[in-house]
């Protein structure tokens, strides 16, 4: 089977019709719904706010989307009667969603899917965690995967290089990492695929670039979620591409990117960065912009296979087939970034990603960067 995953989305109103824009087909479509569907603005007290109206759910089915990973960091935006407003929106309009609920445990189970006789099992999980946002056997919210920072500064290095940002060290939390395992290795029982959806990582606006791509608990994390019986673990929240991963017979796709995103609808500037970081970075650089769709087959034996087809997003927010330039440079950035991780990845001219190259492939790397070293700072 074919399961198709887009990032973060935030479909505010209907779409312009275009001859480029990107169709969703697979036997599954899952989405990252980046916002709450609420109609009457009640905003929590957080350095942003966004919402989507409820008529939004029926666009979500428009385009063809089946699921929605709701624990995101905006999911409790406006409160807990807005996550209730959102799931009652998207059941109204038969798009199913999961890492939402009134206790810990609805939050948890996500949804099971059938198709064509094979049952998928979704789940959502959201290490970008506003306090509060996560439910417990007594309080709504969205399912908690919760991390541990610290900082490290070194004191040579501050004297001589200052204003270096500190680097940050990230480990998740025990207990929440077993509590999801186990919850993995449930669904595997109960359905022939898993997909987890996990909205973690930091968005390049926030990210120093000698920090990146991915926070130190990232690939851990999301090689231990493989090893429990995910099939798919499929990152969303830092609005950009970051690399591909294939551990044993399981993917981790460490950032979905952008699919769709209304900004000029949804942004309060009242609310909007309160820290002089120059987020609003976010919406000017061009990892905003190149993104892509991601194809997985999933065969009766042996691990996924996937491809990327690229897309960008307009003006507007909106997606379209990327233009053949724009998609060999977002082939190129998701290999490049991926090969950080494993220096056998290659993705070839129709998107497909190969993991393992042959040994002459990857000699002929290594002795590239010997005979091509980077420049000392």
């Amino acid at each position: 089977m074919k399961i198709v995953l887009v990032g973060d989305t935030a479909l505010a109103r209907e779409p312009a019709s275009r001859v480029d824009r990107p169709v969703l087909t697979g036997d599954l479509v899952i989405a990252n719904l980046e916002a709450p569907l609420v109609d009457e603005a009640r905003p929590a007290e957080k350095e942003m706010t966004i919402r989507l109206p409820t008529s939004a759910a029926t666009l979500f089915r428009g385009w063809g989307i089946d699921v929605v990973s709701l624990a995101t960091n905006h999911a409790l935006d406006h409160g807990p009667e807005g996550l209730f407003s959102t799931m009652r929106a998207l059941d109204d309009a038969g798009v199913r969603h999961a890492g939402g609920g009134r206790t810990l445990t609805e939050a948890d189970a996500g949804v099971v899917v059938e198709v064509d006789g094979t049952r998928v099992a979704v789940l959502s999980f959201c290490s970008t965690l506003p306090p509060g946002a996560n439910a417990t056997a007594t309080r709504p919210g969205i399912a908690p995967l919760r991390i541990d920072q610290s900082f490290a500064v070194d004191g040579t290095l501050a004297q001589e290089q200052p204003g270096t940002p500190p680097f940050v060290r990230s480990v998740a939390q025990e207990a929440d990492v077993r509590r999801v395992e186990q919850r993995v290795r449930t669904a595997r029982t109960e359905a022939d695929r898993v997909v987890v959806c996990l909205h973690w990582g930091v968005p390049f606006a926030y990210l120093p670039p000698n920090q990146g791509p991915l926070a130190q608990y990232q690939q851990n994390l999301g090689r231990r979620l493989v090893d429990a019986g995910a099939d798919v673990v499929a990152g969303t929240h830092p609005h950009c591409l970051h690399p591909v991963e294939r551990w044993n017979e399981g993917l981790i796709l460490y950032s979905l990117g952008n699919f769709l995103f209304h900004q000029g609808e949804i942004q309060q500037p009242d609310t909007f960065f309160g820290l002089p970081y120059r987020a609003s970075r976010l919406f000017e650089g061009t990892p905003w912009f190149d993104s892509a769709v991601f194809e997985v087959d999933l065969p009766a034996e042996g691990a996924p296979r996937l491809r990327i087809a690229p897309i960008t997003l307009d003006a507007a927010g909106e997606p379209r087939v990327a233009d053949p330039d724009a998609a060999a440079r977002i082939r190129a950035l998701v290999e490049e970034s991926s090969r950080e991780i494993d220096p056998t990845v290659q993705v070839d001219a129709d998107g497909v990603a190969h993991f393992g190259a042959p040994a002459d492939v990857v000699t002929r790397m290594s002795r590239s960067a010997v005979d091509d070293p980077q420049p000392a700072s």
